[in-house]
């Protein structure tokens, strides 16, 4: 009996919390977020250009930020395993300022074409619902999107990761 009970609270547990409290925690989230998993709403995308492999990076990067001082963007900031790209205000223009300030080489100018990030599109993109937007295709520096009408933007080889997507949709459908 009490495997039951125990079960039925866990369950009710990962359901919606639709009391006043759970609503106002998910108009603090935003539409999207709300809408989508919580994953969704994760915007810290990967780390910065010219990362050398994740296992080599960790032994290599000592965390000191001279990356993140040196961006000229501010889409860099040290997280709890090092530096990240943090793309939800501006994007990589690709400068390299990054590469060139790591002393200990976890950033390098081996791969300096592509960030690794890929846009995802939330069901709340205007584009989806009103067939009415196309902010996200027109800033697209690489026309590595395109658009069917009523469906969310899709993205094609071209892309690089510069993140201008996001920065570009004001109603934040895009991590």
């Amino acid at each position: 009996m009490m495997r039951n009970d125990s079960a039925d609270l866990m369950q009710q547990e990962s359901e919606v919390n639709h009391s006043r409290r759970g609503l106002f925690r998910a108009l603090s989230r935003g539409v999207s977020q709300s809408v989508e998993t919580p994953e969704a709403g994760k915007i810290n995308v990967g780390r910065p250009l010219g990362a050398v492999e994740e296992s080599l990076f960790t032994h290599l990067c000592d965390s000191c930020s001279a990356c993140v001082s040196a961006c000229p963007q501010n889409i860099l900031a040290i997280g709890s395993n090092g530096p990240v790209m943090d793309l939800s205000c501006n994007h990589c223009t690709f400068c390299q300022a990054c590469i060139h300030a790591c002393p200990t080489q976890a950033l390098n100018t081996l791969n300096t074409t592509d960030t690794g990030w890929r846009p995802t599109f939330s069901k709340s993109c205007n584009a989806k619902i009103f067939d009415n937007c196309q902010e996200c295709v027109d800033d697209c520096p690489k026309q590595a999107l395109s658009l069917i009408a009523n469906s969310t933007p899709i993205l094609n080889d071209d892309c690089n990761g510069c993140g201008e997507c996001l920065s570009s949709c004001y109603i934040g459908a895009v991590s």
